[in-house]
This record gives structure tokens, C-alpha cells and sequence, in this order.
């Protein structure tokens, strides 16, 4: 099942609804505060950040999403799951009515294509918004279908809200990721990471000149010929202008991260997001799309006093690590960063040009 997980909460009417989460698995969160018995109180005005909260399966759940409004009592009710005519291939949020009717189909959403039989899926980040979109509103009171509204969070979040755009590192690896990583809980996986702001989605790969700038700019995010897009993960609100943040990352970021001094392990793609969205001020990278990598690189790592036999004597930082020096006049190789294919397929093949990559930064 692919699951909505419902990140924002918002009110455009003058209505006052309620809101019952029918999710086993969840307790909903307000602005980090828990809600008593699954009940959200939606005032007039309402703008507020939901954790914990998800549109439930259509197979555990009894009253599923249960919205309903204060004054007239009307009762709608949201699940997930397939279609009769999409043939099961992907789940659908649905709008029910009380007595489990299925209403409003036209503006029914397809959430994303369903895996393992049904059992287990990637996560959709939406929004939850009440608004009345009618020109006239001399008839009355429209119904709660109407009213109601779910829609991508990326799509109607801030242009200063920071997203992790996460990909399962292969196609190969998507069904063992949803094995590992899914709503029941989350251990580790095989991703790539990159981070996007103003629109713009930024990543760091491995370069054939090792003082290369290894930090691109993809010209299409949520897209790569190699890494499959799973899901988009907001971190938050950065206080940063656009041009900050492109200053940010020129001016301090670039010479720190050299394409030579990528390693699978230890300063990979994951690493960079994580500064990055540190620097930015907002949350830094969940630690189940940190894990695979930071096990592995424990388990690999050589412990003192053997790591200064295997070095020579040295007692250095790794070589991984050496590359912060790198010319600042070099930095201006990012505008046309050579990017060669390697463990991570880069910006080349993105432009479906040839060996570089047009960065504009």
C-alpha cells in the first residue's frame, strides 16, 4: 500500500470541522502536540503542521479518516486503496460517504503505484486543505465533499520549504527498500539523497578530476535515469533568500566538497544533505535513509592502532577528507563540472548531453 501521510492542516473557510484519525498505527501530532483520543479541533483560519497522521488502508480500518463539520453533521470519510477500474495497480485516496458510499470520484487522488502484493509501498507527503471553491455561494451550504481538499504538499508548500528528495539507488532496489523502510517501520535502505529549495534540487557526486566541484544542480528534480524517485521528505522552512542559499553553497560549500573526495561510505551524497540542510537551518537527513551507510561505514572502519599500521605510519585524517583546500579559482569548474558516470550516475546523464553538466549557480 502506498500510504498519505498528512503533513499540513489548513482552513480557508468560516466552518469548523473535525477531524478522527483512523490510523492504528499513528498518533497524530499538532505542532508537536499529541491530540487526545485522534480528535482534531479545525477552526477557522486553521495553518498548522501535522505529524503522525495518514489517510488509513481500506483493509484495517473501521471509520477510516473520519472528517465531519461541527454545524451540519456531515460526516466524510478517506481511505486508501485500489480501483476496480485501474486493475490494482495503484491505490487511490477515496472520499466515502457515512454509510461507505463512494462519492465525489472525480476528484479522487492516485497516490502512486502499489508493491509486494499490496502489502507494503512508498509514502506520499499531502495537505489537507478546506476551502470552498464555488463563484456562487447563494445555494446554500455546499457539501463536505466539496469542501474538502487533499493535494501533494510539494506542489502548495512555501517556495522556502526545504525537501529531501530521497531514490531508491537502483530499480532493483525498490522493493527491497519498501521491505525495509515502509508505514509499519522504518530500518535502512539503499538511497540516493538530494536536497531541493526554490525549486531548485542539489546533490553531490563523484568527479573523473578529483578537484573537480563534486556539488551539481539537477536541471529536472525528482528525476534521474538511474536512481528511482521515492518520496520527497520536507525538513522545513529555511529563513534563507534564494540568492543565500545559492551563495551558501557556492561560496562555502563548493570548495568543501570536491568531486575526488566522494567515498561510498563515509562522504557520499547523504553526507552532503545532511550539511547542507543543516546549514540551511532546518532538519538534517532521518536517520533510516542515514543508516545503511553509517553501519557500514562503522563495520569497515579500521580501528586504531590498525588503521595507523595500514596508513603508513600516518596518523592523518582519511584522504576522503583532505580535499577542503581546493582552490577557490577552481570552483568556477562547477559551472561546467566534468561528471563521469560512477557508483552515482550525475548530472551528465540528467542533461542527456555529454561529459559535463551546466550548473547554474
Amino acid at each position: 500500500m502506498v500510504v498519505a501521510q498528512i503533513v499540513r492542516i489548513r482552513n480557508n473557510t468560516l466552518r469548523t470541522f473535525h477531524v478522527k484519525a483512523g490510523d492504528p498505527f499513528y498518533t497524530p501530532s499538532i505542532d508537536g502536540i499529541p491530540c487526545v483520543d485522534g480528535f482534531i479541533l479545525v477552526t477557522p483560519g486553521f495553518d498548522q503542521i501535522a505529524e503522525g497522521l495518514s489517510v488509513p488502508w481500506e483493509a484495517i480500518t473501521r471509520d477510516g479518516l473520519e472528517i465531519s463539520e461541527v454545524d451540519t453533521m456531515q460526516i466524510l470519510r478517506c481511505i486508501v486503496g485500489p480501483v476496480e477500474v485501474d486493475g490494482d495497480a495503484h491505490d487511490w485516496l477515496q472520499y466515502r460517504t457515512r454509510d461507505w458510499d463512494p462519492v465525489s470520484q472525480g476528484r479522487w487522488v492516485a497516490l502512486g503505484q502499489r508493491h509486494l502484493l499490496g502489502a507494503m509501498g512508498g509514502a506520499v507527503e499531502i495537505q489537507l486543505t478546506f476551502r470552498d471553491a464555488r463563484g456562487d455561494v447563494s445555494d446554500g451550504l455546499p457539501d463536505l465533499s466539496e469542501i474538502v481538499h487533499f493535494e501533494y504538499a510539494s506542489k502548495c508548500s512555501p517556495p522556502n520549504t526545504v525537501f529531501l528528495n530521497v531514490f531508491d539507488l537502483a530499480s532493483a532496489m525498490s522493493v527491497p527498500n519498501a521491505m525495509l523502510c515502509n508505514t509499519v517501520f522504518n530500518t535502512f535502505g539503499a538511497f540516493h539523497a538530494a536536497v531541493e529549495v526554490y525549486g531548485e534540487e542539489w546533490a553531490f557526486y563523484r568527479t573523473p578530476n578529483p578537484t573537480s566541484c563534486g556539488v551539481c544542480k539537477s536541471l529536472r528534480p525528482r528525476q534521474h535515469p538511474v536512481h528511482v524517485y521515492r518520496q520527497s521528505i520536507p525538513l522545513g522552512a529555511t529563513t534563507l533568500k534564494d540568492w543565500e542559499v545559492r551563495y551558501l553553497i557556492r561560496g562555502k560549500l563548493a570548495t568543501k566538497w570536491p568531486g575526488g573526495a566522494y567515498d561510498l561510505l563515509h562522504r557520499n551524497c547523504i553526507h552532503f544533505c545532511d550539511e547542507l540542510s543543516l546549514c540551511l537551518g532546518v532538519k538534517g537527513v532521518p536517520s533510516w535513509v542515514r543508516a545503511l551507510h553509517e553501519t557500514g561505514g562503522t563495520l569497515l572502519r579500521i580501528p586504531w592502532p590498525f588503521s595507523v599500521l595500514f596508513s603508513g605510519g600516518s596518523i592523518d585524517k582519511p584522504s576522503a577528507l583532505m580535499d577542503e583546500d581546493v582552490a577557490v579559482g577552481e570552483f568556477e569548474q562547477v559551472e561546467t563540472a566534468s561528471v563521469a558516470p560512477s557508483e552515482e550516475t550525475t548530472l551528465a546523464s540528467i542533461t542527456g548531453g555529454g561529459g559535463s553538466a551546466s550548473v547554474d549557480v
